[in-house]
């Protein structure tokens, strides 16, 4: 059995890696202006968060062929096809999300909204077991938090 070897250029070969580790911290980047969070991105791929941050700070990237690869594709609104050309340098960013549906930016918020409804079901249980003075003070802290946020 013979295998071709080809050499690349260790300057080229470097250079197109960070050009890709650029590219997908770009698309990352830009998810997160979309609404997504780093939790939530690494959610909907199934990876856990480190390895979001780790992509968003050029650190690694997820191989092609990957079922992480894919489903970044997908919710970042393309394909596997679409987002090697993009990480390839061979479409803009643009281009690439030119395919972007509204859907699973959506279906981020609403998870958000139902996270919310889930986290208010459990402290409101919770405060229905305390006592009518520690309940008084959880909304006598809560009333000062909200008055520095504003």
């Amino acid at each position: 059995m013979t295998h071709k070897v080809t050499l690349m250029n260790d300057d080229s070969g470097s250079s197109t890696m960070q050009g890709r580790q650029e590219r997908l911290t770009q698309l990352i980047e830009q998810l997160l202006k979309d609404g997504w969070t780093q939790t939530t991105l690494a959610e909907g791929i199934g990876v856990d968060f480190s390895t979001v941050y780790r992509w968003l700070k050029g650190k690694t990237i997820p191989e092609t062929d990957s079922k992480n690869f894919r489903q970044l594709a997908k919710l970042s609104g393309g394909d596997s096809r679409t987002l090697q050309l993009y990480l390839d340098g061979e479409i803009s960013l643009s281009a690439y999300r030119q395919g972007l549906e509204r859907k699973p930016v959506e279906k981020v918020k609403s998870s958000k909204i139902l996270a919310s409804e889930t986290i208010k079901k459990e402290v409101l249980a919770k405060i229905y077991l305390l006592d009518p003075v520690d309940i008084a003070e959880i909304i006598s802290t809560s009333v000062t938090f909200l008055a520095k946020r504003a």
